[in-house]
């Protein structure tokens, strides 16, 4: 192994024009305004023997399609094979859309010129390689994120059911763990941090304007920390079923922006307590591997699909059931029926969804295609050989939510209601701790 590790880190403007459809609603959002910029985030690192790339976008999600076109151009221009690079988006529901499938289509003008940006990210920061020092390590942050799916009185489970007397309990832990690379040069300038939260997201003031949302409001504050110099990335953990809203308590007073910066100043305030207990060197094994994980989609019934297609006609013969024979619990509410009828309707049997799996020393970095679910993250931290594993939803693909097993069959809620079927979780599960065994193996 070199005994000198090389890093470098870059990022690029990838903002789209105003009048670009934003996401992560089920209504129509044209944006008319831009409160922060959206950006490319990538590190590189270098042992001499191999190179891995770490990419974060600020959107909702990219398909797999789109990644493809991403690692096919950053091998071509920098040699870095696709399984040693993870794209990751941090899930802003305040970015364009992106996704196929969704209730506007994607600009594929915007797709067209985002592969180009991102790519360019990861050519600047191997052009700006130097020789580096890198430490990781983890810290936890229990007051900005909590469950939002409870169970009820009347016994359904229901996702962000507001400050509510009728709730008994979440359903659900959080998962605290902040997962921190630290990556600096021989004078001890910070170059890059990477962090790993679970977090869904916090919201902004503006629906219509585009914003990084709290994960741009954290890497600014980390720059104030850390110098101008520093490249700040946030990865998305599994936080299928999290957010920043503690319905168990009253409504807070800070909303929007205010929220958002409060939340990314008490994650960053963990992240400098980690760093600063870290000792950087400059020896690191590297390492990558992917494989494609078949994940079970929904059991759908000939009458489901009839169902869908008397739905889709305008006509709802079950206005107050499920109406999918799937659906337990709190029935689909009637302004999303139409949409996860299209799923019905065109369901596929299964699904692939890429599971991959970067070393970086002691670290494994674990990526996972969807909205990911806490316990399916500490099932693979539990069983996983490295000594710190951090597991990164949103990555190299967009399947949606991927719900445990327990939440398909007896909670049910918003979260349940997608492609995603009964063994979807425990795929990705096993695939994560295959690709962790085999870079971590004696």
């Amino acid at each position: 192994m070199a005994q000198t590790l090389q890093a470098g880190a870059a990022q690029t403007d990838i903002t789209p024009l105003l009048g670009a459809f934003l996401t992560g609603t089920f209504s129509r959002r044209p944006a008319e305004d831009i409160d922060d910029p959206l950006y490319s985030k990538a590190v590189v690192i270098d042992n001499g023997e191999a190179r891995v790339a770490i990419v974060v976008l600020d959107l909702i999600a990219v398909p797999r399609d789109v990644v493809q076109r991403i690692r096919a151009l950053v091998t071509e221009h920098v040699g870095i094979p696709p399984e040693h690079v993870m794209i990751a988006c941090t899930h802003t529901h305040t970015g364009p859309q992106t996704r196929l499938g969704g209730r506007e289509p994607r600009d594929e003008a915007y797709i067209d010129w985002l592969v180009h940006r991102v790519s360019d990210s990861v050519r600047l920061a191997v052009r700006r390689l130097q020789p580096a020092r890198l430490a990781w390590g983890e810290g936890e942050q229990h007051d900005i994120s909590f469950c939002r799916r409870y169970l009820m009185k009347d016994g359904t489970v229901r996702t962000n059911p507001g400050y509510n007397s009728e709730i008994l309990r979440p359903v659900s832990p959080i998962d605290p763990t902040v997962g921190v690379l630290y990556i600096e040069d021989l004078q001890g300038n910070p170059l890059c941090v990477v962090t790993r939260f679970s977090l869904h997201y916090v919201g902004t003031d503006n629906s219509l304007a585009v914003s990084a949302d709290y994960y741009g409001h954290f890497a600014n504050v980390m720059r104030r920390h850390l110098g101008d110099k520093v490249v700040p990335m946030l990865l998305n953990g599994t936080s299928g079923q999290i957010n920043n809203i503690n319905p168990l308590a009253p409504p807070r007073k800070t909303r929007g922006h205010a929220q958002a910066l409060r939340v990314a100043k008490a994650l960053a305030g963990e992240v400098m307590k980690v760093i600063y207990r870290l000792e950087p060197a400059q020896e690191c094994v590297l390492g990558g591997a992917s494989t494609m994980a078949r994940l079970p989609c929904k059991n759908v019934t000939d009458e489901d699909r009839k169902i869908a297609e008397q739905i889709l006609a305008g006509s709802d013969p079950r206005p107050n059931e499920g109406p999918f024979s799937f659906v337990v619990g709190q029935p689909i509410p009637a302004s999303m029926r139409p949409h996860y009828a299209r799923l019905v309707r065109d369901m596929p049997a299964y699904m692939e969804g890429e599971v991959q799996a970067l070393r970086i020393g002691a670290s494994g970095w674990v990526g996972l295609p969807g909205e990911i679910f806490v316990e399916t993250g500490f099932e693979i931290v539990e069983a996983s050989p490295a000594a710190h594993t951090f597991v990164v939803g949103l990555a190299n693909d967009s399947l949606g939510y991927i719900p445990t097993d327990r939440a398909l069959t007896e909670e049910g809620g918003y979260e349940t209601w997608g492609r995603a079927g009964v063994g979807a979780a425990a795929a990705l599960r096993d695939a994560s701790v295959s690709l962790l065994r085999e870079l971590f193996q004696p």
